[in-house]
Order: C-alpha cells, then structure tokens, then sequence
C-alpha cells in the first residue's frame, strides 16, 4: 500500500506543480502583453487561469487532509470531552466526511459526464475537463480520510502519524 500511495502522491505533487508553473507562466506572459505598447494580450489566459486553479485547489486540498493542517476544533474538543469521547467524535466526524465525499464525487461525476459537449467561451476545451477536479480531488481527499479512519492517523504524513 505504501508503494502504490507514493506514486498517487507523487503524481498528485508533480500536477499541483506544473499547473502552478503553467498558471504562473501565462500569467506573466499576459502582464507582459498587456503593458507593453504594441502588444495584444492572449484572450483565454484569464478563464483558463481561474479553472486551473479549481483542480490546484482540490489537489492540495488532499495534501492539507494527509498533513492535518485543515481547521479543527481540537482546542474545544479537549475542554468539553474525555479521550475516549474526543477518539468516537473524530471517528464520527471522519464517517460524515467520507460519506460527503462520496455524494461529491458521484455528483462531481455526473456533472462532468453532463457537460462533456459544453466547451469554455474562449478555447474548444471541454469544461468537463475542468468540472473533473472535483471528483478526482474529491477521491484524492477520500483516500486520505479513509487512510486516517484505519489508522488514526496518516501514517505517510510528514508527521509520521
């Protein structure tokens, strides 16, 4: 199982990079063109720099869940409750979040298989594509929450578990 969630991470790393250096690249390229005089800047930068961040935002949303560096109520947690109870609320909270993922992702899916013939206003790119980060980062983030439920914690965080 190790081996196969370090490729998954190493993948889910290598594209958070290269879409941040592809949006980072075009973007800078479109301050260029417009502020230069003679230069016309590229039409489609800006739609396609606002998708491209849904599916940076869904990816590394899986990377905050496997590093638990997500809000929580940890502090309240400790006030109000003993260990045994803290441990039923996590486990509880954990079940509702996969189960929520679950209904994002098949909801994601239907909305991609929806829009599969729906192109963006600027490219003949299909904004499915786009629409597919969310259950691709819904099931990055699935899995990382199902790692946690049978673990307790992540054990291939940085942390250590």
């Amino acid at each position: 199982m190790r081996k196969v969630y370090g490729v998954i991470n190493a993948l889910r790393g290598a594209l958070i990079v290269a879409v941040l250096g592809f949006i980072i690249i075009i973007g800078s390229v479109q301050i260029v063109l417009r502020y230069v005089p003679g230069l016309k800047p590229l039409s489609w930068v800006d739609e396609i720099m606002r998708y491209l961040n849904i599916w940076v935002v869904f990816l590394a949303a899986s990377i905050g869940v496997r590093e638990s560096t997500h809000l929580s109520m940890d502090y309240f947690l400790q006030k109000l409750f003993s260990p045994a109870a803290i441990r039923i609320v996590k486990k509880t909270s954990e079940i509702v979040i996969i189960l929520s993922l679950l209904l994002l992702i098949y909801h994601g899916t239907l909305r991609v298989v929806a829009n599969t013939n729906a192109v963006i206003q600027s490219l003949p790119i299909s904004i499915s594509f786009f629409y597919l980060a969310i259950p691709v980062g819904c099931a990055l983030i699935l899995l990382d929450y199902v790692i946690i439920l049978i673990h307790g914690s992540h054990p291939y965080s940085r942390k250590g578990g």
